[in-house]
C-alpha cells in the first residue's frame, strides 16, 4: 500500500518543477506588458515588421499573464497554507493587482517560488 505522501491529487501540476519554471518565465512576460498598459509605446511610428513582431510578442505575453493569474489564484485557493492574516493580505494583493498582473507576479515571487524551492530541497 502506498503512503499518503505518494497520493496523487488534482493539484499536483501546480507544484511540478516544470510549471514553476513556466510561472517564473510568465512573470517576465507579464511585466513586459507594463509599457502597453501605461500607453508608453507608440505603434504608429514603428515599421510594419516591428508592429507585427510586437503584436505576436504581446499576444504571447497576454497568454502568459492569463496562465500566471489563474495559476496563482488556484494555488492561493487550494494550496496556500499561510496564516489567516497572510492569506487575507495576499488576497488583497492578488485582487488589487489583478488589473495589471502585478499582484500575481508579486505573489509568485514572494510565496509560490520560495515554497517550490524549499520543497525541492527537501
Amino acid at each position: 500500500m502506498l503512503s499518503p505522501h505518494w497520493k496523487q491529487t488534482a493539484d499536483d501540476w501546480l507544484t511540478s518543477s516544470l510549471v514553476a519554471k513556466l510561472f517564473f518565465a510568465s512573470t517576465f512576460l507579464a511585466l513586459a506588458l507594463v509599457p502597453v498598459f501605461h500607453g508608453w509605446i507608440d505603434l504608429a511610428r514603428m515599421s510594419l515588421w516591428m508592429r507585427a513582431f510586437l503584436t505576436i510578442f504581446y499576444m504571447l505575453a497576454t497568454c502568459a499573464l492569463l496562465f500566471l493569474e489563474l495559476g496563482m489564484w488556484i494555488y492561493w485557493v487550494r494550496l496556500d497554507d499561510s496564516k489567516t492574516y497572510l492569506r487575507r493580505l495576499w488576497f488583497l494583493v492578488l485582487l488589487l493587482g489583478f488589473w495589471y498582473g502585478y499582484g500575481s507576479c508579486v505573489y509568485c515571487y514572494f510565496v509560490y517560488l520560495p515554497r517550490q524551492i524549499n520543497r525541492g530541497r527537501e
